[in-house]
């Protein structure tokens, strides 16, 4: 049995490692030489513009090529930047592969893409991996049983993975993410430069893009960045020692009662039981034909939202100690990582299904071709990790009467924790623990302090240029 080692989950300041696993490899290598060809082409065509005044700029929808290409260079390495790797996050894998748990074995196992059909192209997909899944091996259903109480404590005391025994882990200071962060800083630059040429406008025009294109970057950075990290800043309290008002827990989720099947899109053949939490979200791919600024016919793919719904019921969260009842309802914010099912299929199976409904059948899909169905659903489930920001508050004595709370049961259990925001806290629920939520975080000199200085730096340069210009 692997037993938590707090060592393992402490940041350098500088942690230097190529993305993982190999296929985001295969992508760091693929847009690095993208970045190569970036500079051989984009770079010499935005300087002969500026510098030397030689107009060679491809015309009309090559220069709407370039600027896509810049776009989804930038956006790319950005992502990229968000998967490499850390020496918590390699630690963390390690320890799944070496000694998976029992639910990431039962992942690994129905995991995959289930063809449904061939000839409707009807699919199932279910992930075959979790980075939201417990890294050690939480109490199984069949021990919750052994106290007298749900709200009682566990034989085997606190879960492994509270922080309590792990530590909180802190992302390091500069990673490739930093690097790479950095190095989207041209293609940003080359999208500012490419916007005046498209549009006609003066040259100098693109030194007032440029800022605003920086700055608003810093601030989508510094948020997201901010909400990734919001966990460090806050103690973690053991259920059994909570008291009332603001508090941070971890624990795992267990039943109040019998948990209701999860219909999605009222048809029974997409549906899943015992999760406590969810949310599903329908949306169709369309195929639609527009004409260009040069009134040329083309045609174009993207997701439309149709229809979405959630909901959950009231749980319990036990981390070994004890367990404290939780107000589904009252929370606003939740995080609940990658969608856990997928089900997709052609249009023409949808349409010729007989279980349809006059509902579904009389749906409009706006303009454009409808070309593929797809239901994606989130949910938080029974024995799954979770991490809650929430305010602790004593529990209505009709509320403990219904639970068949008796006084044997620890001081917690007559506590409900609520979705109420304070001047220090902002409520939420996270699917997975402090640790694995962490692990994902970007530390504050790569979100914000990174994106200022290049906003300053981009300011001050721009500022000189547009009047010299």
């Amino acid at each position: 049995m692997v037993r938590p080692d707090p060592s393992m989950f402490q940041s350098k300041m500088v942690d230097i490692q190529i993305p993982m696993p190999w296929y985001y490899s295969i992508l760091f290598i693929t847009i690095l030489i993208g970045y190569v060809t970036f500079l051989a082409t984009a770079a010499y065509l935005h300087a002969s513009y500026y510098i030397f005044d030689n107009d060679n700029y491809p015309r009309d929808d090559g220069l709407e090529t370039l600027l896509v290409s810049q776009v989804l260079l930038f956006l790319a390495l950005i992502f990229v930047g968000q998967k490499a790797d850390t020496t918590i996050r390699e630690n963390i894998r390690k320890i799944k592969e070496q000694a998976p748990t029992r639910d990431s074995r039962i992942r690994m196992e129905a995991g995959g893409v289930e063809l449904q059909s061939f000839w409707r192209g009807a699919y199932v997909h279910r992930p075959s991996s979790d980075d939201l899944g417990w890294v050690f091996d939480p109490p199984q259903m069949e021990h919750w049983s052994a106290s007298k109480s749900i709200f009682q404590a566990d034989e085997s005391g606190l879960i492994k993975e509270h922080p309590s025994i792990v530590g909180t882990p802190t992302p390091p200071d500069f990673t490739t993410n930093g690097i790479l962060v950095i190095m989207s800083s041209l293609p940003l630059i080359g999208i500012g430069l490419t916007v005046p040429p498209m549009v006609e406008a003066e040259a100098r025009v693109a030194f007032i893009i440029i800022p605003i294109l920086f700055l608003i970057f810093a601030v989508i950075s510094h948020f997201v960045g901010a909400s990734g990290r919001v966990a460090i800043e806050h103690v973690t309290e053991k259920v059994r020692s909570v008291a009332v008002g603001d508090t941070e827990l971890v624990g795992q989720v267990r039943n109040l009662g019998e948990i209701p099947v999860v219909v999605v899109d009222n048809d029974p053949s997409k549906s899943a039981e015992d999760l406590l939490l969810w949310e599903w979200l329908y949306d169709v791919e369309i195929e639609e034909e527009y004409r260009d600024s040069e009134g040329n016919r083309q045609t174009r793919r993207y997701w439309r939202t149709i229809d979405s719904d959630a909901g959950g019921s009231q749980f319990v969260l036990h981390d070994g100690t004890g367990g404290i009842v939780i107000e589904t309802s009252s929370f606003s914010r939740k995080s609940l990582g990658q969608p856990m099912i997928t089900w997709s299929c052609s249009h023409a199976s949808y349409s010729q299904l007989k279980s349809l409904n006059l509902w579904k059948a009389v749906r409009t899909y706006g303009s454009g071709t409808v070309k593929q169905h797809r239901w994606r659903l989130w949910g938080l489930g029974l024995g799954d990790p979770c991490m809650i920001h929430g305010s602790a508050k004593t529990m209505p004595n009709e509320q403990i009467e219904n639970y068949g709370i008796s006084n044997t049961d620890p001081p917690c259990s007559r506590l409900v924790m609520l979705g109420e925001d304070s001047e220090t806290m902002k409520a939420k629920i996270w699917r997975g623990s402090e640790l694995t939520n962490i692990t994902l975080a970007e530390s504050s000199f790569e979100t914000t302090t990174i994106p200022v200085v290049m906003m300053l730096v981009a300011t001050t340069f721009s500022t000189i240029f547009y009047l010299v210009g």
